[in-house]
């Protein structure tokens, strides 16, 4: 584990620059089903552009979770509204390792700045994609594992090799209190700031034995072999809403010198919803106190509207999430600025 800088100054993010911030990332319009199955449960999206063209990342479970688990998937696009799947990814298995039975991929290392190009950076020479992993059927049975894969080409979607070992397990001697029962969905990024002291970033929630999920971070000097940075989670709105469980699935968008962090919080008596939060050096977090970036307001979502891939294209906002109905469905939307 890698202590905090101690030169830190916890600068703290104004009301007025939050109240900003919402104003330039809101999506208040018009909520758009882009990738709803008729036998499969689709979740998790992150979106990116190649040559031109766009590629969504999302993972898929049975209807029947007791008897599935993840698998990932590659679709395409030329709107971000009309979705053709185009292959899987990473397909469960028989070989009972420590990642055959749960798969779940996500893009690694996108252009992270407002207005950005959306595509992909090269690491290495190579692309990267950062997934949640385990080997036990159900709905994400503990533990889950990080593993990452790599390619040539990020959509050439039969051609990415996993790593053999996790880069990140819940059993890990460095491991802190709040993730010791499982991990889930990493974002990894570049910063060219480097205000970790590391160039290479990875932001990502945890559960602890009591169930409630935090964001931690690890940082990396190569983009592929990780340390936990910090004795501590970095953001839980558990510390201010006690009834809070979790805080989960962060996203970083970097917004002048503000990294803005989207992730979706969920407490039992209410749906599950998408905000954020900013910072100046991700680690001291401002939590917007206004009206959520996206929650339940339809026969769509009128349970959940949670985990964040946020898209900024041409002046135009696209919050992709995960929908969960009444009627038992679960699919991929996209909510749109008016």
């Amino acid at each position: 584990m890698i202590p905090f800088k101690k030169d830190l100054e916890k600068r703290v993010v104004s009301e007025e620059k939050m109240q900003e911030i919402y104003e330039m990332i809101k999506t208040t319009g018009e909520k758009i089903p882009v990738m709803r199955l008729a036998d499969d449960m689709t979740d998790s999206p992150s979106v990116f552009k190649k040559d031109g063209k766009w590629y969504l990342y999302y993972i898929s479970i049975s209807k029947d979770v007791t008897k599935s688990g993840y698998e990932t998937h590659i679709a395409e696009s030329d709107d971000l509204i009309n979705w053709k799947k185009v292959g899987t990814v990473f397909r469960r298995n028989e070989l009972n390792r420590w990642d055959s039975k749960q798969c779940a991929g996500y893009a690694a290392y996108p252009d992270i700045n407002w207005d950005g190009t959306n595509e992909l950076q090269k690491v290495n020479g190579k692309y990267y994609m950062s997934y949640l992993a385990g080997n036990s059927d159900g709905y994400e049975p503990d533990p889950l594992y990080m593993g990452m894969a790599e390619s040539d080409d990020p959509t050439d979607y039969q051609k990415i090799t996993r790593f053999a070992d996790p880069i990140l397990a819940p059993e890990d001697k460095d491991g802190r209190f709040g993730e010791e029962k499982t991990l889930y969905r990493s974002f990894m990024f570049i910063d060219e700031a480097e205000v970790t002291g590391y160039k290479y970033v990875n932001i990502y929630n945890a559960k602890a034995n009591d169930r409630t999920e935090r964001v931690f971070l690890a940082v990396s000097d190569n983009g592929t072999d990780w340390q936990r940075y910090g004795d501590k989670y970095v953001f839980s709105r558990n510390d201010t809403h006690p009834e809070t469980l979790i805080t989960g699935d962060p996203q970083i968008v970097k917004i002048g010198d503000i990294y803005v962090m989207f992730y979706f919080t969920w407490v039992e008596t209410m749906g599950a919803y998408n905000t954020f939060a900013c910072s100046y050096d991700l680690v001291n977090w401002t939590d917007w106190q206004g009206e959520p970036l996206v929650k339940p307001t339809c026969e769509l979502d009128d349970l959940h509207a949670h985990k964040t891939w946020f898209v900024r294209d041409g002046g135009k906002n696209y919050h992709f999430y995960c929908a969960c109905n009444k009627a038992g469905e679960r699919f991929i939307c996209v909510a749109l600025s008016e």
